[in-house]
């Protein structure tokens, strides 16, 4: 079984969540296991941003915390660039989306993480 964990910056999280306009600010995150075979999700956790009240430097703040999440994918709105290096550095595979519910975008993403 081929399991990865995909992080969703959301409002109050779960899977009937918008995904957030904003990585930095976004006050949860939607962090689901799928398994890519199956297309199946294993599990879902939200949990606090630590850069939705930081002062400066929430990119690098949510970046970490994306990677402490062990999740492999970012899913949400366009990173600023200092959040988009620091996920790439950390090995996060980036997709762009906004303004749709997280059931929605995981679901778009596993096609394109199976192809």
């Amino acid at each position: 079984m081929s399991t990865t964990r995909i992080a969703i910056p959301t409002e109050k999280g779960g899977l009937d969540d918008l995904v957030y306009d904003r990585l930095g600010r976004a006050p949860t995150f939607t962090v689901v296991e799928v398994d890519l075979e199956t297309g199946e999700i294993k599990s879902v956790e939200v949990v606090k941003n630590p850069g939705a009240e930081a002062g400066s430097g929430a990119g690098a703040k949510v970046a970490q915390a994306i990677a402490d999440a062990k999740a492999s994918v970012y899913v949400g709105p366009s990173p600023g660039p200092n959040a988009y290096a620091a996920l790439q550095y950390l090995g996060v595979k980036v997709f762009t989306v906004v303004g749709v519910k997280v059931k929605d975008a995981i679901k778009d993403v596993i096609k394109e993480l199976k192809s």
